[in-house]
């Protein structure tokens, strides 16, 4: 194996963050290649196109998120080390992805030497930050509490429905029949086990889908 990796994927939609994340690994991995990518799509067409070794993934990314990229990576592309880089202290997603085999899962603003972790990760394959252990203490060997991820037009409709958008205009906005966002909506309920839009806007926050 390489002393140190020598090329990095920073896939996030919001441009500064990747410069910020470019800068802090700069300093310490001075020859290695930077790609970038703001959508799930995109990140997967750079790993067609090099060899990564680390890859930051955002969960929540327009065209396709970390739910729907991340289980393609994982096949396509198993010598890449993933770290799940997110806002998002949910525990129903840290659970779901580090089941999917997730090398480390960092979040946005933590204090932790994000080169530490990368050095971490590349020499044992997996970091866990104490934050990230106190969720997840004791819960890794379970199955998820419901199944993850759903269908990229089923993860879209719930954030319409948590911006207060009816299914006819979330019918509009994504191009299917107003009935047919009407049966989805009654589906999203009975797949996450939610009895109303209250409590599917919850599993959707407690996801990190929103």
């Amino acid at each position: 194996m390489k002393n140190k990796p020598t090329s990095f994927l920073l896939a996030d939609d919001h441009p500064i963050v990747a410069v910020g994340l470019k800068e802090v690994l700069e300093q310490e991995f001075t020859t290695a290649k930077f790609y970038t990518a703001r959508t799930g799509q995109e990140a997967l067409a750079v790993l067609a196109q090099h060899p990564i070794d680390i890859l930051f993934l955002d969960v929540r990314m327009p065209a396709q998120d970390a739910y729907g990229a991340f289980p393609a990576i994982k096949k396509q592309y198993p010598a890449t080390k993933v770290i799940l880089y997110t806002q998002f202290m949910a525990k129903d997603m840290i659970l779901h992805f580090l089941q999917q085999g997730v090398n480390s899962i960092l979040f946005k603003g933590e204090t932790d030497d994000i080169c530490e972790v990368v050095e971490q990760v590349w020499a044992t394959g997996k970091w866990l930050s104490h934050s990230v252990r106190e969720l997840v203490e004791g819960q890794l060997g379970e199955k998820p509490i419901h199944k993850l991820p759903l269908g990229e037009n089923e993860r879209n409709i719930i954030k319409h429905i948590s911006e207060g958008k009816s299914s006819k205009e979330i019918a509009t906005l994504l191009h299917l029949g107003e009935n047919t966002i009407n049966s989805y909506r009654q589906s999203l309920l009975k797949k996450t086990g939610t009895k109303n839009t209250d409590e599917l806007i919850r599993y959707a926050f407690n996801s990190g889908l929103i």
